[in-house]
């Protein structure tokens, strides 16, 4: 019998995979730590998962602690007795909310402060403190390879947590990115350079990288640009996303923003230009996605059925993407019946 390959296997998660997982594990109040390269999106998905279950967020810096911030100040009671004040940023223990309790940045936290979270997350309680019943905990961190500030977590921690990889794919976030409010260029440049999507190497030295969490300032970058210098927008990018993904958007953004306008393609969908040049093409369809509509979506699968088929169904793909319900309209469902033939 042949040995499973364990070494070779890929265990990480797509954000997708990795917000129903934890969807999973915080009702049954299962705690677990994700673990994950920086800007990843790893506290948005958290943010998500509690956001789409009814439960108040509540995000913890463990870096920030004292193990005192955990067990709370001493006081006396009226017989004398010394008593634990909890703290402000923990529920109450008989609030009958639900909660999702992120301890951010855990393996960050200073020896003292793990070791005063052991009994919070097994026992959940510390000192006279108890969670409440409707509360979860979850928590973050990056890797120890990712030169980030990690002290390491020891066994009788790590032991009491479920551990969960986080990987970034371009497919994921762009699929965000529609439903988000992402700029519609950034999106198509990334379906275009999927690899530029996550570039960060610990051992650069460049200040910036891009990540899905710089990738969503560049887009703020250039939603505002309106009166920037190209310099100042170059800079601004390269501050962003680091040098060579500032430099390789920036080409593509020149292509796109000197297309012929999207009207005269919904206009005459029939015989409108269709770009040679790929990086122009695909640009083109940025513009397409953007403007689709109940109403001009006959026109852009009309247009679509000319191009390559990967590009056209890259193109009608993205407008369902950013808008689900042009799936009833008769354009697709004449699109979807063509592509099954």
């Amino acid at each position: 019998m042949t040995e499973p390959d364990s070494v070779s296997a890929d265990y990480t998660l797509r954000p997708s995979e990795l917000a129903s997982t934890l969807s999973l594990l915080v009702e049954a109040r299962q705690p677990c730590i994700v673990w994950g390269p920086p800007g990843a999106a790893k506290s948005q998905i958290a943010q998500q998962v509690a956001a789409g279950a009814g439960r108040t967020y509540v995000d913890v810096r463990a870096l920030l602690l004292d193990p005192v911030d955990l067990r709370g100040i001493p006081w006396r009671d009226p017989e004398g007795r010394t008593r634990w004040a909890p703290p402000a940023f923990l529920p109450p223990s008989d609030d009958a909310g639900s909660w999702l309790i992120n301890l951010e940045e855990l393996p960050s936290a200073v020896p003292m402060v793990q070791a005063a979270l052991y009994q919070l997350v097994l026992d959940r309680k510390v000192g006279e403190y108890e969670l409440p019943e409707g509360a979860s905990l979850i928590a973050c961190g990056n890797r120890e390879g990712d030169r980030g500030v990690v002290n390491g977590m020891p066994t009788p921690l790590a032991s009491r947590f479920v551990h969960l990889e986080i990987k970034v794919d371009a497919g994921d976030w762009c699929a965000w990115g529609a439903a988000n409010g992402i700029a519609p260029e950034v999106l198509f440049f990334i379906q275009l350079r999927p690899d530029l999507l996550h570039t960060f190497d610990p051992q650069s030295r460049e200040r910036a990288f891009a990540c899905p969490r710089t990738w969503e300032f560049a887009s703020g970058i250039v939603k505002r640009r309106n009166g920037l210098e190209p310099g100042a927008e170059r800079a601004l990018l390269r501050g962003a996303v680091g040098e060579a993904a500032a430099i390789e958007l920036c080409a593509f953004l020149q292509v796109w923003r000197e297309l012929p306008h999207p009207r005269a393609v919904l206009d005459d969908p029939d015989n409108a230009d269709v770009p040679d040049n790929a990086s122009a093409l695909i640009a083109l369809c940025g513009s397409l996605y953007r403007l689709a509509s109940d109403v001009n979506l006959d026109a852009i699968v009309t247009y679509a059925q000319r191009l390559r088929r990967e590009v056209g169904e890259f193109l009608v793909g993205s407008c369902i993407r950013r808008d689900p319900a042009l799936q009833r309209t008769p354009a697709f469902i004449r699109w979807a019946a063509a592509r099954t033939r």
